[in-house]
């Protein structure tokens, strides 16, 4: 594995930021001209469609409340949000909950119904709370090392939605220059019929930051390659929230096709992990393959988290008074 040092020579040598957002809430950012509108993914104007509803460049579930578009029309929002959001969104609950991540309508509730008893996550401002049941056991407890292992169920989704939401993330943040670059790759974004390929493979390096991090804190970063590099991916977007780091290609046709078919050697993009490292650990890495067009239903996500303490509580039954 490659020092940290060794990857932030590397994106020193090879790579340009062409944009950089580091947000919290109250801070506000419009990316484009409120006056002069017209849809990036589309290409249509206000004399076509409407742009009435605020369009978020980061969705708002994943706890974006700062970075707006003003090119990002009302019906192409409409189609994103029930389409390759909603895809991202079940994708990413579980771990949205237990990181503590503020959507819409705040930090999003896990929970299993039915005629049996069922079980509940769910953040009350202070504290996680989890409610289960014995006989659906939904996480592990070591005492030995103070650890509790969630085993939580992901809603359904599609991987390569799930890629495509990420993907229309970089679109949106990139600088207008960089469009006419990217032309097929937001065809192939707005597409709904996920069974038609653009791509072979599409590496997301995925990392981990370990320990207590901020919860309302976003950073996002457009890559573009040095206009005297070759051989590498020409644009990535890199996007954190909470303990998690997404690197995501964004394939350029006209400045990647000749790398086509070749093996390529990537650096993870460096993140810094939590201040403490000694204690909560280092950052860890994998790589995500999201390429596949077929629904995942069951597909269960496993979280491992640290306690100092345990505090036995007594549950109210019915029959008490």
């Amino acid at each position: 594995m490659q020092s940290q040092e060794a990857n932030i020579d590397f994106y020193e040598k090879n790579y340009d930021i062409v944009g950089q957002w580091l947000v919290r809430p109250g801070d506000k950012v419009i990316l484009g001209d409120m006056e002069n509108r017209k849809c990036r993914f589309c290409g249509k104007q206000p004399q076509e469609v409407t742009f009435k509803k605020v369009a978020h460049a980061i969705p708002e579930l994943l706890g974006n409340k700062s970075i707006v578009s003003s090119y990002e029309c009302d019906t192409c929002n409409e189609g994103f949000g029930k389409g390759i959001e909603n895809d991202l969104g079940n994708w990413s609950k579980p771990m949205r909950t237990l990181i503590r991540i503020r959507g819409k309508s705040g930090v999003p509730t896990l929970k299993k119904g039915g005629k049996a008893p069922g079980w509940r996550i769910e953040y009350d401002q202070s504290r996680l709370n989890v409610t289960a049941n014995e006989n659906d056991p939904i996480f592990e407890v070591d005492e030995e090392n103070k650890t509790v292992t969630f085993k939580l169920r992901r809603d359904s989704y599609t991987p390569v939605a799930v890629l495509k939401a990420f993907m229309k993330i970089g679109v949106t943040l990139l600088p207008g220059d960089e469009i006419p670059n990217f032309i097929g790759l937001m065809a192939w974004i707005r597409d709904t019929d996920h069974s038609k390929a653009y791509l072979n493979k599409c590496p997301v390096i995925y990392a981990f930051q370990p320990g207590p991090m901020p919860n309302d804190f976003i950073a996002a970063l457009v890559l573009r390659r040095k206009k005297t590099v070759t051989g590498y991916p020409y644009a990535f977007l890199v996007l954190g929230y909470g303990n998690e780091v997404f690197q995501v290609p964004l394939p350029s046709e006209s400045h990647d096709a000749q790398m086509s078919g070749q093996s390529i050697s990537i650096h993870p993009f460096p993140v810094p992990g939590h201040p403490d490292p000694a204690r909560y650990g280092e950052p860890t890495r994998s790589v995500l393959d999201w390429m596949d067009s077929r629904v995942r239903k069951g597909e269960i996500m496993t979280m491992q988290m640290g306690y100092d303490s345990r505090v036995p509580m007594e549950i109210p039954t019915s029959d008490s008074a």
